[in-house]
């Protein structure tokens, strides 16, 4: 089965930007526009992921133990790193808690707001994103991705299962509902729920198109003029469009999708230098990780500015009414800058061990699981699966 490279590399650099806009250094790259709304970037995982998951099983979900080897396949996809990454942040939580008993307190008390222990089970069982009573961004809050796409890949695989000749028409439906639902403003489902559903199952719908013009592949000229021409139009509404962007951006993400999936431009040529595919491996560890390597480098800040004395910390107004950000900040924008490029270093570094001893580590275990061979040798195994 064709592996998407271009896609892949793609999906890398997204998550590469999220880590910019998550940084929040005060005189670097992190304050562009482009990167204030580079969280917009989930759009394209969701989208990307309904595409190549409609790919995969699409006709191979039709037994129930098709359908108990897709749930063990998703589970250990995400599962591991994900509750790893959890652990890490209740770890830091307890030693906190050490801490404050000998006099040493950092910005808020351990176990407290988006940390709170109430918030750990709704993390273990990725429901935090779903339910308005749970904190979708608590703990490890770029997990609410997982969260949402763990629960629409269960969705769509009951759905694939128990109704094969409604599957198409349902998708379609639920993609146009999130849609309306998304621009009518309806509260009773959590709008990152609305958003995820629309994208994944628009991009599900991508993949047909892209079947349907498979055989119409675009000469390498029209091709490139496509593809700057979908990046042009995706970097115009995330610096100029007006908020919320999620249905425009969702739309431009699968045409971006269906275009790059080509591979036929100039853009795409760029995209399979080798840089480029290897973030788009580690794109899900350096996506889950970021948080918790910004988190370690602002708390290390956070302890030098109060032994130091030094102003390495600001506290600027955030985007919604009442909230406060802090930000690091080092004086210059040339160190700020080069303090925004450790930290990009330090989490791709941080993912390639991630990635090589609990992501892939996890993959293996979930393809013998279905298959009954936990103990066959590494040597022995298939290569992952592009989803």
């Amino acid at each position: 089965m064709k592996r998407f490279l271009v896609l892949d590399s793609f999906r890398g650099l997204c998550a590469v930007a999220l880590i910019v806009h998550h940084s929040h250094i005060e005189q670097s790259f992190t304050e562009l526009t482009f990167f204030r709304n580079a969280s917009q970037f989930v759009g394209f995982f969701f989208a990307l992921s309904g595409f190549l998951i409609y790919r995969r099983y699409i006709g191979n979900l039709t037994t129930p133990r098709q359908l108990g080897e897709f749930m063990i396949t998703r589970t250990c996809r995400v599962v591991p790193l994900h509750v790893a990454v959890l652990l890490f942040f209740i770890g830091f939580e307890c030693l906190k808690l050490v801490m404050e008993r000998y006099g040493l307190s950092l910005n808020y008390p351990a176990f407290s707001g988006d940390r709170a222990p109430s918030e750990i089970l709704p993390n273990l069982l990725l429901i935090q994103a779903w339910w308005p009573t749970f904190n979708a961004l608590s703990f490890n809050y770029p997990a609410w991705f997982i969260s949402v796409e763990f629960y629409l890949w269960m969705i769509f695989a009951v759905i694939l299962f128990s109704l094969p000749g409604l599957a198409r028409k349902l998708f379609s439906l639920l993609c146009v509902l999130a849609f309306i639902a998304l621009y009518k403003d309806f509260n009773l489902i959590p709008r990152n729920v609305l958003w995820g559903a629309s994208c994944f199952f628009a991009g599900a719908i991508t993949y047909r198109l892209y079947v349907r013009l498979h055989d119409s592949v675009p000469g390498p000229v029209f091709a490139t003029v496509l593809e700057v021409a979908v990046l042009a139009a995706i970097y115009g509404v995330m610096t100029e469009g007006e908020q919320p962007l999620t249905i425009e951006l969702g739309l431009l993400f699968c045409v971006a999708v269906l275009i790059f999936s080509y591979e036929a431009g100039l853009v795409s040529r760029l995209l399979r230098i080798r840089l480029f595919p290897t973030l788009g491996k580690l794109w899900l560890s350096i996506y889950l990780t970021h948080a918790a390597v910004i988190f370690v480098l602002a708390t290390v800040i956070t302890i030098a500015a109060k032994f130091s004395g030094l102003s390495l910390l600001v506290d600027r107004p955030g985007e919604t009414s009442g909230t406060m950000v802090r930000y690091l900040s080092t004086g210059t924008a040339l160190n700020d800058n080069l303090l925004l490029l450790f930290v990009v270093i330090a989490v791709v570094v941080v993912s390639m061990f991630t990635h090589r001893y609990i992501e892939a580590p996890g993959v293996r275990f979930g393809k013998h699981w279905k298959h009954g061979t936990q103990l066959r040798r590494r040597k022995d195994d298939p290569p992952p699966e592009q989803v």
